[in-house]
């Protein structure tokens, strides 16, 4: 593949990056949806590890189901296109750079997601939770482990064209 298809692909996956993350800036601070439009009067906040989805498990009958979807599922799969878009625009390639890409991945993700739960203390749009930090952290692993599957699949598939394309060059030849 020439250099001029390797950044036009990378121009259109940093598009898209750009475009998940003013979608989950929307969504984490502005949308009407999840109640974002109400500020809370004093500082909300959840330091305990594990508390809020412990809380979420347990009275999951009790409560709404889609509340439990939101809160517990819904953290965990907001993320997983961070993990996949992020490593695929910082990876380098090969096996070193991969261990690497996921130590960066994880810790970017770490900082935003403490970032966004900053804002969400210091803006009283939502509540400061160490658990969404894990959910959505965890969700950036998951992201990140599609990114290498993915990825894996792509090289075999090259693999294979390979080959075809030798096998049909030593055809030719005989």
């Amino acid at each position: 593949m020439s250099n001029k298809n390797v950044r036009k692909r990378r121009v259109i996956w940093l598009t898209i990056f750009i475009t998940y993350i003013t979608l989950l800036i929307y969504f984490l601070f502005f949308s009407d949806t999840f109640g974002r439009q109400v500020a809370y009067d004093e500082y909300r906040y959840n330091l305990m590890p594990f508390a809020e989805i412990k809380r979420f498990y347990t009275k999951v009958r009790d409560t709404n189901y889609l509340m439990f979807f939101i809160n517990i599922i819904g953290n965990v799969v907001l993320f997983v296109p961070f993990g996949f878009l992020f490593s695929l625009i910082y990876s380098k390639g090969g096996l070193k750079h991969q261990k690497k890409t996921l130590w960066v991945t994880l810790l970017v993700s770490i900082l935003l997601c403490l970032l966004i739960e900053l804002l969400q203390l210091v803006t009283k749009v939502g509540v400061f939770d160490v658990d969404d930090i894990i959910m959505n952290t965890t969700g950036t692993l998951i992201g990140y482990i599609v990114f290498r599957v993915s990825l894996s699949f792509a090289r075999r598939r090259k693999i294979k064209a390979i080959r075809r394309e030798g096998y049909a060059k030593t055809k030719k030849t005989e």
